[in-house]
């Protein structure tokens, strides 16, 4: 991965960290707490093209719909 790819994977990481936190009015570590059990960043690393386009809300769409 070049180091314009994964500097770019690691933000759509924060961003789906910041915007699931602030839609569900969670901590950064009660949104840990949820990675741990369904892995949702490691998701967001593997496909971040899915990611890049989307706006907040359809990040936080998205990941609703990879925890059910």
């Amino acid at each position: 991965m070049s180091e314009k790819r994964l500097n770019n994977t690691i933000f759509l990481m924060f961003l789906v960290t910041s915007n699931y936190c602030k839609k569900y009015n969670i901590t950064p570590r009660e949104f840990l707490d949820l990675d741990k059990r369904y892995a949702i960043l490691n998701y967001v690393s593997e496909c971040p093209d899915v990611f890049d386009g989307m706006t907040d809300s359809e990040m936080v769409e998205e990941v609703d719909q990879y925890v059910s």
